[in-house]
């Protein structure tokens, strides 16, 4: 008689919890958003930043249990965590991954001019890719066949719009991921018609969820809770949200994002001792993290070296950028929007090009830079792009 009471006990309050839940999803006039059984794994508590180690070899693995990482194709290559191993998982050429977190590493040998890796949503609440550069490697650019003054990438790694070529290691990107706007995989493409033998990348290749909007079913008895189709999906919303990327997830528009309160930016290219050029026909945002502790940011450029319309002039606005738009004009610039000049703060260019090392420019938020280059090259040794250190500040003093 008593095992009969404690069950009834625990089923009246597994029922009332229920209930509880029920009366918080019947709150909405607006029905959830359909998602197919199966179709989408769910995000894991855990963090990408919880999910990084470092291996054996000193590179970059992802902390997984032994039995995930060998289920993935992985190799343990060290420990972490209470009960974790360091795994490194490398895609193949021309395969498929639907992994949160991938390596992507290039292969001994080229069996093709061409590698291709495909990545697919790791969850319906995906919304951007973060690809980190920890190694790239591949021939600098040349002179174009057809036109001296265009410089282009026999090998090239291509990513949306972007096609780089030459040294970029320790740079990153962002790509749009959306899969709510119908984004749902992404190729990465390397091109090696050359097959240099110096060729060299490792990707650390991060798809970066944002809490998936939360939408409670209507329902007017608890009957139906106990019925409905979404109700378990509804649930598993409201605990998602829990799960995203905060950290990492930048803000839309940029294709890179810094979230230190100090760092290093570069050009992708850069290198402080040799004279190698910026990739043509880029354009990308470069953003910075804003804190409520600071007013404003300082840019110091150690290097800053990009082409301009004039040499007796220098390098700011109209000389970088023409108010009417002329063909032929060659135009490259950074552009810091709300600027002023260290040397002279009563001047605010938008524009910056030319010759200028040693500039320090302030800015107010929000921060960010606009990268743009045209597709002539007319002087390789000076459109070089820049270095500088980035450092967030309560007033210019």
């Amino acid at each position: 008689m008593q095992t009969i009471f404690w069950i009834f006990t625990l089923s009246f309050c597994a029922c009332a919890h229920v209930q509880h839940v029920a009366a918080q999803l019947n709150q909405t006039e607006s029905p959830p958003t359909l998602v197919e059984p199966g179709m989408w794994r769910q995000a894991r508590r855990r963090s990408n930043l919880a999910d990084s180690c470092t291996t054996n070899g000193g590179a970059t693995g992802t902390c997984l249990t032994r039995f995930k990482c060998m289920r993935q194709g992985g190799t343990v290559n060290g420990y972490c965590g209470t009960y974790g191993v360091c795994c490194e998982t490398n895609m193949a050429c021309g395969t498929t991954t639907r992994l949160k977190r991938t390596i992507i590493r290039n292969p001994a040998t080229f069996a093709s001019d061409t590698c291709q890796y495909t990545i697919e949503a790791f969850s319906a609440n995906v919304q951007q890719l973060r690809i980190d550069f920890e190694q790239f490697e591949l021939p600098q650019p040349v002179v174009s066949t057809t036109d001296e003054r265009v410089i282009e990438c026999q090998d090239y790694f291509e990513a949306g719009a972007f096609k780089l070529c030459g040294v970029n290691a320790g740079q990153h990107l962002y790509l749009p991921f959306n899969v709510a706007a119908g984004i749902d995989q992404i190729t990465l493409t390397f091109a090696v018609p050359t097959r240099w033998t110096q060729t060299n990348w490792r990707l650390i290749v991060t798809q970066l969820e944002a809490p998936q909007t939360s939408t409670k079913h209507r329902s007017t008895t608890l009957g139906n809770f106990g019925a409905s189709t979404n109700s378990l999906q509804d649930l598993r919303n409201i605990f998602a949200s829990h799960h995203a990327d905060y950290e990492l997830l930048a803000p839309a528009g940029c294709q890179q994002y810094y979230t230190e309160l100090t760092g290093n930016i570069r050009s992708f290219n850069y290198q402080p001792t040799l004279s190698y050029p910026y990739m043509p026909e880029t354009s990308y945002t470069i953003c910075i993290k804003s804190t409520p502790s600071a007013s404003m940011i300082e840019y110091s450029f150690s290097k800053f070296s990009m082409s301009v319309q004039t040499d007796d002039v220098e390098g700011y606005d109209e000389a970088c950028h023409a108010t009417v738009h002329t063909q032929g004009r060659q135009e490259d610039y950074l552009l810091i929007p709300q600027s002023i000049l260290a040397k002279n703060t009563a001047y605010q260019p938008t524009y910056y090009c030319g010759t200028n090392d040693n500039l320090i420019v302030y800015a107010q938020p929000p921060y960010m830079m606009h990268f743009s280059s045209d597709d002539l090259t007319l002087d390789a040794t000076q459109e070089t792009g820049f270095s500088m250190t980035y450092r967030l500040r309560t007033s210019i003093l």
